[in-house]
């Protein structure tokens, strides 16, 4: 389909049609133009009110976003203040019950550790308390112990000292009877060899036989007088033995004495000694565990205020 010069409608050509008209005498075309002036008056004229409106709305509907906005950000900004607010109110309450919770637990942790402090005392007396009397029961049997003993050793010395009497004693008479024996068989040895030395020199003539005799008589006198004189000295050796043998065990027997009593005096001094040394010992640990539970007290609180400083800033930050 071919198109116009003047568009789909021609509008255009009606219009200069419409304006190029004249009037004249032809009251139609006249009506027809003062109302189409008129309606475009009127047009106009509701254009012109259109784009006012229009204007205004806008100036109010700016207004309004303007109050809406200003109405949201107060609504937003009371709301995060309320929200602010309630956080740090349970913030507070929190902190008020975590630390309340941590002073009970300050002032439980305190009574434990008086209490395990009193119980460690109790139990540090009772146990010197045992400890002395171990030691006064240990010093007890060891003195009986020592008495016994040293009644023992003195029984046993006594005994001994008869056994070696006895012994000394049924010596000396085997000693005095060997030499009796001895002396006996050496005479009769003499006065057999005498006879048997007569009869072979008989024939030496009676100067001989009589100097012989003499002289065996005299080697018989002295060799008499010598074995009396051992025995005598035998016999007075094996009495000296026997006393110093005696005087020997007598003083051993007190020297063993002596020694037990210095040896029990000293076990005493040494037991009283180390009574002293474990009381003393026991008041020291006593003393530095007092010491320790005071420092450690210290440093827990001064933990609990750091904490307590650290959550408040903490707060204070939000």
């Amino acid at each position: 389909m071919a198109k116009s010069k003047g568009g789909m409608f021609n509008f255009q050509s009606i219009m200069n049609d419409f304006y190029g008209q004249e009037a004249g005498d032809d009251p139609g075309l006249n009506a027809q133009k003062q109302a189409y002036q008129g309606n475009m008056v009127q047009s106009g004229f509701d254009a012109m009110l259109a784009q006012q409106l229009s204007t205004h709305n806008s100036a109010l509907a700016q207004e309004n976003m303007t109050t809406q906005a200003d109405l949201e950000q107060r609504n937003q900004a009371a709301n995060m203040k309320n929200e602010f607010n309630y956080g740090m109110q349970s913030m507070e309450a929190q902190f008020n019950f975590e630390n309340d919770f941590a002073n009970a637990q300050h002032g439980r942790d305190l009574g434990m550790l008086s209490a395990t402090g009193e119980q460690q005392r109790l139990n540090i007396g009772a146990q010197g308390q045992q400890d002395r009397l171990t030691r006064i029961t240990d010093g007890e049997q060891n003195r009986l112990s020592i008495g016994a003993q040293g009644t023992q050793d003195r029984m046993n010395i006594n005994t001994q000292g008869k056994v070696d009497i006895d012994k000394i004693g049924a010596q000396g008479k085997v000693d005095i009877d060997k030499i009796g024996a001895q002396g006996s068989q050496d005479r009769q040895n003499i006065n057999t060899q005498g006879k048997v030395d007569i009869s072979k020199i008989g024939a030496q003539g009676d100067v001989d036989v009589t100097n012989i005799t003499t002289q065996q008589k005299s080697q018989g006198e002295r060799e008499k007088e010598n074995i009396l004189a051992s025995g005598s000295e035998d016999r007075k050796t094996i009495g000296a033995q026997s006393q110093a043998d005696v005087t020997k065990i007598g003083a051993q027997g007190n020297s063993d004495r002596l020694s037990i009593a210095a040896q029990g005096s000293v076990d005493m001094s040494k037991i009283t000694g180390q009574g002293d040394q474990d009381v003393r010992k026991i008041g020291a640990q006593g003393s530095e565990d007092r010491k320790t539970m005071q420092e450690g007290d210290k440093i827990e609180a001064n933990k609990e205020n750091r904490q307590t400083a650290r959550s408040r800033t903490m707060a204070r930050s939000f």
